[in-house]
């Protein structure tokens, strides 16, 4: 494709300074990959640049994965998306008996933020506690803050339960479930879905923030950074690519039955009917800032944001294109870069 790669080098370039933490970027269409580059630093003390093949903590874009482990699950025959959860969670406020499964996936509970509501004496547990403890810590906030399926309210804490709901109907720890469920039987060999800081991704890029300009602070490895069934997936732009092509391109088999994989797709509505142009661990839509090329295509997409790292995955599905944007700068105009990236493709498509 005539000059995208000197284009994007440019354009990332303007975002990613010399001598500064930096990103892996990935552009396909059609299943033919148009540009894989590293820019920047992976590793600013060991003077390491970052590769194409690094891998980067993903965060919330986990939760695409965490929804398609639960729907597993049901065409299994081990749950349904429509039962409430007191099933897994017996001891947890009243809402258990209305809040379903599926409203855990489509931030629809109405249950309270763990990061939002934890109190300062519980705030250290957001860098060191197990899932059992952030459990008890999304047990302790009580009632929730709305009746379920009356409101979107993005919810980390859903996904946390999700993830438990994994691990009591396998007796598999959820990332583990993910490694050996998910990752190995699609060929995604160097992805990884810690469940503890004592398992580390070797060849993951380190993360910084930038508390002044110029300035990088290297982030400690600790659960704030790993998380839960929320986030903890650390990948790279290959093993996404591989995804997508799962997602996007194959009916599901062998993990899910013919047709499953569309239910991630599906805009969940709320009770009055609103679209709340969410799916199962998804955004869908259009993306309407119309100072960008491609203002008027479809979009299916998620982002992540953890200390030091930023993401944004997405599949424009009417023109075949993936954009798969991983960064270890907390501070980098992640979206700034990736509408600046994709304004340069969408010239050429």
């Amino acid at each position: 494709m005539d000059g995208l790669k000197a284009a994007v080098d440019r354009t990332v370039g303007r975002f990613v300074p010399e001598g500064a933490p930096g990103c892996a970027l990935l552009l396909a269409k059609d299943g033919r990959v148009l540009l894989r580059e590293g820019y920047g630093m992976a590793d600013l003390e060991r003077g390491a640049p970052v590769r194409a093949d690094d891998n980067f903590i993903i965060a919330s874009n986990t939760k695409q994965f965490a929804c398609l482990a639960v729907l597993m699950l049901r065409d299994r025959g081990l749950l349904s998306l429509d039962e409430p959860i007191g099933r897994f969670f017996p001891d947890f406020p009243a809402y258990r008996d209305a809040v379903t499964v599926r409203m855990l996936m489509t931030h629809t509970s109405g249950i309270r933020e763990y990061f939002e509501n934890a109190s300062e004496a519980e705030k250290p547990l957001l860098r060191a506690a197990d899932t059992a403890a952030i459990l008890r810590m999304i047990r302790g906030f009580g009632a929730a803050d709305f009746a379920p399926d009356t409101r979107w309210a993005y919810c980390n804490s859903g996904f946390v339960m999700l993830g438990d709901i994994v691990r009591q109907l396998t007796g598999k720890p959820f990332g583990k479930f993910l490694e050996t469920e998910v990752f190995a039987p699609l060929g995604m060999t160097r992805s990884r879905a810690p469940d503890t800081t004592d398992e580390r991704d070797g060849r993951q890029a380190a993360g910084y923030e930038e508390p002044s300009p110029g300035v990088f602070e290297r982030q400690p490895y600790d659960m704030l950074l790993v998380g839960y069934a929320d986030g903890d997936v650390s990948s790279n732009v290959d093993d996404l690519l591989r995804w997508h092509r799962f997602l996007y391109e194959s009916d599901g088999a062998p993990l899910v039955r013919r047709g499953t994989l569309r239910e991630l797709f599906e805009p969940h509505r709320l009770r009055d009917g609103t679209d709340t142009r969410y799916g199962l661990g998804l955004y869908l839509g259009t993306i309407d800032e119309g100072r960008r090329t491609y203002s008027d295509r479809t979009e299916i997409f998620h982002t992540g944001c953890v200390p030091g790292f930023v993401s944004r995955i997405s599949r424009f599905p009417d023109d075949g294109v993936s954009a798969i944007l991983l960064t270890n700068r907390g501070s980098i105009d992640r979206d700034g870069l990736f509408f600046a990236v994709l304004d340069e493709l969408f010239r050429r498509v």
